[in-house]
């Protein structure tokens, strides 16, 4: 007969404390699935297990029963006293050390010794199992054995046959043999979850089972495995070349010279098969190899690029560029322009994460030639990176270009994305030919491109004033770098349509509240604003767009929207533009990503709705952040 603890009579009081639903927290009460997971570690006694997420200590209580070091990782401020009071005796004694603080954040190297073997077991939060996964796996000094409780159906994604693979498949089997140790009922916790779980068992590969990559192989590979997952429903030969800049014709010989069908799609590939692949493209760079855009102040000071691109563009082969995202954190309308446009006053922040470009020339084509990967573009008429390029042209002699183009934030989405790749263009240009122009000259194309362009060259804060040909630098804000959840509605809003209908006198009440805030923000900013200090201003700035109450009277799903995003998360979002995307802040990249596995588990129980059966797009990135000097 199973044994369990008595419940609670309360569902989200366990043992006097409330589960913290952006924690996941929920708390295992099964003694004999308690025992299967220590069992399951094969630990021995004075053996080092990292526990993450120790909650009320039930797990750690077992482990320090069977005579194990544990250094238990919690981050909620409110269990660490309790967690000290339960095991006062053993942290006195060293035989648990407890640390308070983001295992997504910390220094897992610094917490086991180099020269040990060392185990993972725990309950982990199951919002986070991929990023954790991740540190995890990538550890300098990785664990000999790894034992976690899961969601069902992400232990068996991890555990998946050859045939049935993901991304997240290849990353963990290529470095462990996986398995689920057994299935664990979700009435198994307190409170109850949606999903049932299991224990999924992970053992280190070694000698002739494993891979020896260096860490540029490594990087390149899952670059490689990326893009085969990224369209997974499509065969390898159609797949790989949308998403890297090699030609189809290039894929289909490599998969051939390693004895892989073309026709084959990613899911079916082994982890070997994998590397013998990456063995037959070498000229697959690795993406940190990337110059990447953050690296730009103005264009007369660009970032020193590394030998490997020296080299890699020197041989006339492809150079990529990042181009990051943005969100606005206040946009006022100040006045109307003689030529039609609106005057803008705009604190606009760059985001760390964004589409990619890849360029090479080209000189035996006619014209440029653009391929687009990832998220589906509908131009209307030239898109911005051609009509970049020929906008250089009527400047400098640029011969033509291949460019691959991977979209990976939302269209027409009030992030920029449009913008951002066409100044990316235009830097990619001029360093595939090593020329130069005079900033002025730069931003004077950029503007004519577009509003939003000229900021992609000022920097990561920015301050856009006139149309959004007039940009500031800001002093960027000092570390840490504050996390972004960004929900994107899937449902159009387009920018002309939200300007006219502010023209047409549907605006805010309170008109002229978000000048003032805007005003005050980017003064307080000149003078240097730590990222705790902007967060504490969000509830202000929320509501600092004088876009958002036109956007709401063309988009009237809006508002339900965004209230009920609001009350899930506890806190009002932000309009980013025009829209349609929503944001909100958090202290830090970790936080955010716990904020957003809150959505998608409202998203998945259908209690966060647009019409017609219209899903959000979620997204976590974070601000770019400086050093303090």
């Amino acid at each position: 007969m199973k044994r369990a603890m008595p419940r609670t009579p309360k569902l989200q009081r366990v043992d006097g404390h409330t589960a913290k639903r952006r924690l996941s927290q929920s708390f295992l009460r099964d003694l004999d699935a308690l025992d299967a997971i220590v069992a399951a570690g094969e630990v021995e006694q004075g053996d080092t297990v990292l526990e993450i997420g120790p909650g009320l200590g039930a797990l750690t209580d077992v482990l320090l029963t069977r005579g194990f070091r544990v250094v238990a990782v919690e981050l909620d401020d409110e269990l660490i006293p309790r967690l000290k009071d339960r095991f006062a005796g053993e942290l006195e004694d060293g035989s648990l050390t407890l640390i308070h603080g983001d295992a997504l954040q910390i220094d897992l190297d610094s917490l086991v010794s180099p020269d040990a073997p060392w185990r993972v077991i725990a309950n982990i939060p199951y919002h986070v199992t991929s990023p954790l996964l991740h540190r995890l796996l990538l550890a300098g000094h990785p664990a000999t054995k790894i034992v976690l409780l899961v969601q069902l159906e992400v232990a068996e994604r991890v555990a998946a046959d050859v045939g049935d693979w993901s991304y997240l498949t290849a990353f963990v089997q290529a470095r462990c043999r996986a398995r689920i140790l057994r299935r664990v009922s979700r009435e198994a916790f307190e409170p109850v979850p949606a999903v049932d779980s299991a224990i999924l068992v992970l053992d280190t590969r070694t000698g002739d089972d494993g891979f020896a990559l260096s860490a540029e192989d490594e990087a390149r590979l899952w670059r490689l495995v990326q893009a085969g997952f990224r369209e997974r429903r499509k065969k390898l030969r159609n797949a790989l070349p949308h998403a890297l800049p090699i030609s189809q014709a290039r894929i289909v010989a490599a998969l051939e010279q390693v004895g892989l069908d073309p026709d084959l799609r990613a899911q079916a590939l082994g982890s070997r098969d994998w590397v013998q692949l990456l063995g037959a493209l070498p000229e697959i760079t690795p993406p940190e190899e990337a110059l990447e855009t953050r690296q730009y102040r103005t264009h007369a000071e660009p970032a020193p690029r590394s030998n490997y691109q020296r080299r890699h563009e020197s041989d006339g082969g492809w150079i990529e560029v990042e181009a990051p995202g943005k969100i606005n954190l206040t946009l006022a309308i100040v006045g109307r322009r003689a030529d039609g446009y609106h005057d803008l006053h705009s604190v606009v922040a760059r985001l760390a994460d964004g589409d990619r470009l890849s360029l090479r020339i080209n000189a035996e084509a006619a014209a440029d030639q653009l391929h687009i990967a990832g998220d589906v573009v509908a131009v209307d008429g030239e898109n911005l990176v051609l009509r970049a390029l020929r906008l250089l042209r009527a400047h400098l002699a640029v011969p033509p270009l291949d460019i691959v183009l991977e979209k990976r934030l939302p269209i027409a989405a009030g992030l920029g994305g449009g913008s951002s790749d066409a100044a990316a263009a235009l830097r990619g240009a001029l360093r595939l030919t090593r020329q130069q122009m005079p900033e002025a000259a730069l931003y004077e194309i950029a503007a004519e491109i577009g509003s939003d362009v000229p900021l992609f060259f000022a920097g990561g804060l920015v301050l856009m004033e006139g149309r959004g040909e007039r940009v500031t630098p800001l002093p960027d804000l000092r570390v840490p770098a504050p996390g972004v959840l960004i929900i994107t509605p899937d449902l159009p809003l387009y920018t002309p349509d939200v300007f006219a209908a502010f023209a047409a006198g549907l605006r805010d009440p309170a008109w002229g509240a978000a000048q003032v805030s805007s005003r005050h923000l980017a003064d307080e900013l000149q003078s240097g604003m730590s990222a705790a200090q902007l967060l504490q201003r969000m509830s202000v700035l929320a509501t600092a767009n004088d876009l958002l109450a036109p956007a709401r009277a063309v988009a009237p799903w809006l508002r339900p929207f965004g209230h009920e995003l609001g009350r899930l998360l506890g806190r009002a979002p932000a309009l980013s533009g025009s829209g349609p995307s929503l944001f909100l802040l958090y202290p830090s990249r970790g936080e955010a990503d716990e904020a957003g596995a809150i959505v998608r588990e409202a998203l998945a129980r259908g209690e966060l709705l647009l019409p017609e059966g219209h899903l959000p797009r979620v997204m976590v990135t974070a601000l770019i952040a400086e050093e303090a000097q």
